[in-house]
């Protein structure tokens, strides 16, 4: 049965409202409680991810990453056994010490630390924006303690510490330590308006974006918003003359060699969250099971293959 609008708030209610008693979730089990086919709660899972609703975990458990609620990020703990042993080892030597430098790791430590990104968090100790002293805080630990922990270590053992405080001097700009990521610190600070416009451009002026416009203008269907725009995908809301008038769709193009029953649910559920019929354009070809699907749901669902 097709899920109408009304059902897919009350879905992701039951999710929501299932994470808030359980602590962090896979899909899988998420599924089974709202009893919901698992394609579904996977697509409505990544729009809750989208709206900020929801976090998802870098850790995976097989292949699934683990779904929370803001708040529940200490209940990861519950999931470490499915790491891999060094970064098990890697995680208890952080949880223990609360804080670690980077430069005096073993290189297997200091790897594994990277790979655990739900509980292990860098930060730059330098006071030189162009340096790099790298700390690792444990993930339950706040930031701001991290500098108190380090200096009555160092005082302990007689070394130097490793920042040189002038609060006289210091600006919230100029404390390094406020810098959690190191991306940030590889990579120049750049304009957000001027990355969103770069970006904008390169994909509205895509190969694969320009050939979906071609054909649309070519069969007269007129595009009305661009949702969505990938190297290989675009999402948009298109109007088609029928017999019966003027019919709106939401368009999921994709240049794919082979179309799943995955890419048809993901664009029927896109479709009906906008109260609209899909249409699927793509360059493939159907595999059997979404042969099977594309049977049951042909009201509501129409695709075009066309070479690009």
């Amino acid at each position: 049965m097709p899920i109408n609008p009304y059902q897919v708030n009350q879905i992701k209610e039951a999710i929501l409202s299932y994470l808030s008693a359980r602590g962090p979730s896979l899909p899988v089990h998420l599924a089974r409680n709202v009893r919901t086919d698992p394609l579904f709660v996977n697509a409505f899972l990544s729009e809750l991810y989208k709206d900020g609703k929801v976090k998802m975990s870098n850790m995976k458990v097989g292949s699934s990453s683990l779904y929370y609620l803001e708040g529940q990020e200490a209940q990861l703990e519950n999931f470490v056994e499915h790491l891999n042993p060094k970064e098990k080892e890697a995680f208890f030597l952080l949880k223990e010490k609360k804080v670690l430098e980077d430069e005096k790791l073993p290189p297997a430590i200091r790897v594994a630390l990277r790979s655990i990104k739900d509980f292990a968090f860098p930060m730059n100790l330098s006071p030189n924006p162009d340096e790099k002293r790298i700390v690792w805080r444990y993930f339950l630990l706040p930031e701001n303690e991290v500098l108190n922990l380090i200096s009555e270590t160092k005082a302990s053992t007689n070394e130097p510490l490793p920042l040189k405080e002038e609060p006289k001097k210091e600006t919230p700009q100029e404390n390094m330590i406020n810098v959690p990521i190191i991306k940030t610190l590889e990579k120049p600070v750049e304009n957000k308006k001027e990355k969103k416009s770069k970006k904008s451009d390169s994909v509205s002026n895509s190969e694969f974006a320009l050939k979906i416009k071609d054909y649309l203008n070519s069969k007269d269907i007129e595009l009305l918003s661009i949702i969505e725009e990938k190297r290989k995908e675009l999402v948009a809301k298109v109007r088609i003359d029928t017999l019966f008038g003027k019919q709106e769709y939401l368009l999921t193009a994709k240049e794919k060699k082979k179309i799943t029953e995955t890419d048809l649910a993901l664009a029927l559920q896109k479709a009906q969250a906008e109260k609209m019929p899909s249409l699927l354009i793509h360059s493939g070809e159907l595999n059997k099971k979404a042969i099977i699907y594309l049977q049951n749901w042909k009201n509501l669902l129409k695709i075009e293959k066309i070479n690009l």
